[in-house]
This record gives structure tokens, sequence and C-alpha cells, in this order.
């Protein structure tokens, strides 16, 4: 993810956070025994580490890849005290960037996934002021590819946008009136066809077609109004 799209994300869930300085009454969204009807909203900020289910990762181009990439997400979620299934909204970034055996040869690699959540909300659990939380979505990805080559001027860039799937299962603690921690692995899998790059000759085989699957592990931090 490039450093404006962080910025954008971290404004934004500053920007909410803000608004719990506010007397509001913040629901305790693992206790049963509030009133019919009331609503919580939970904005959580998280980041992780992302697996790749392919030796070639996310790259653009046919060469084995090596270790993970770093992810960020926002997602906005709206619970009520009479139902289990909360709904809401994800925005997430994947950015991962490898060297190639060649000298000079780097590859940086953007994803931008946005999707609408459903959730299943499981209050009762082993542990005090925790809930566990279990759903998916369905909706857009965005991938760049962008590769260096030593004695090129320009950057070889490629990009492509696909439907996506994502999946997640989390478990948070709530350690005061507004805030949570949150421990989540998330899913995603996308069915990507490339485009064409640059008119630069290339030295790797292009992979065309590739279906991403990227697996998460990460930490999170929560605001609920």
């Amino acid at each position: 993810m490039n450093r404006q799209v962080v910025v954008r994300m971290v404004v934004v869930l500053f920007a909410l956070l803000g608004l719990s300085l506010f007397p509001l009454k913040a629901q305790k969204i693992y206790a049963t025994d509030t009133e019919t009807g009331e609503k919580t909203f939970v904005l959580t900020y998280g980041w992780g580490i992302t697996g790749y289910a392919s030796s070639h990762g996310i790259s653009a181009w046919d060469v084995d890849g090596k270790g993970g990439g770093v992810a960020n997400l926002l997602k906005a979620m709206c619970y009520s005290s009479s139902s289990e299934v909360g709904y809401g909204g994800l925005l997430y970034g994947n950015t991962h960037s490898q060297r190639f055996q060649a000298e000079g040869v780097k590859e940086r690699v953007n994803l931008i996934y946005v999707a609408p959540q459903v959730s299943y909300l499981k209050r009762a659990t082993m542990f005090p002021s925790c809930f566990s939380t279990m759903g998916g979505g369905v909706g857009y990805l965005h991938y760049r590819s962008k590769t260096a080559l030593s004695g090129h001027p320009d950057d070889i860039k490629v990009s492509a946008s696909s439907a996506g799937v994502n999946g997640f299962i989390g478990f948070e603690y709530t350690f005061a009136r507004h805030w949570g921690i949150s421990l989540e692995v998330d899913a995603l899998y996308s069915p990507v066809k490339l485009g064409k790059g640059g008119r630069e000759p290339v030295p790797f085989k292009p992979r065309g077609k590739l279906g991403l699957f990227l697996l998460t592990t990460q930490i999170g931090l929560s605001c609920h109004l």
C-alpha cells in the first residue's frame, strides 16, 4: 500500500475515533442484558503480516517470491443488541517488495481491496469483556506491480482490477469504555488477469492469469461508539 493510502486510512480512523471524546453512550458489545435495539459501531484499524499460497507470491512475474507482505486494514461494523449479525465495510491494503536474483531488479506490488462485510457475533466466550466474530464479503480488488530494472529509466508497471472474496475470524478484548484490542486471521482470494506492461524488454516470464490467495494474521485497535 502506498504512503498516501496509509495516511488517508489513519486520518479517517483517528477522525472517527475522535468521536469517542464526546459523551456518547458506549454499548458493551459483549453484554447480553442490554436494551433491545441498541446499536454499537465498531471501528478497527489493523496491521499484520501476510503469507501467500503460491511460491510466486503476488508477483507479476514467473519467479519465486520470498517472505510475506505487510497488510493494513480499516473496518467499520455495526451491531445491534437484538441480533447476532452485524454489517459494515472493509478497506484492505497489502504491500510486498522483493528483489530478484538478477542484480538491480526489484518489484513492488500493492493491493487495494474494498468490500461490504457481514459478520456473526458471538458474545459469550470463556473470558469476561471478550467476544468473537466471524464473517466476510465480496468486493473489488485493484492490483498494481512496479518493477525497476537496472539500465532502464522507467519502471515497468502492470495493473489489473478484479472481484475478490474475503473471510475473517477474530477475537477481541475490550479493555476500556470505548477501546478494544483484536487478534484476527483474514483470508482473501481474487482471480486476477494482469494487463500488459510497458514496452521495455523484461527478463522474466509474465504470469498473465493468477489466483491470488492471501492469509493474514493481524492485531488491531478498535473504538466502540
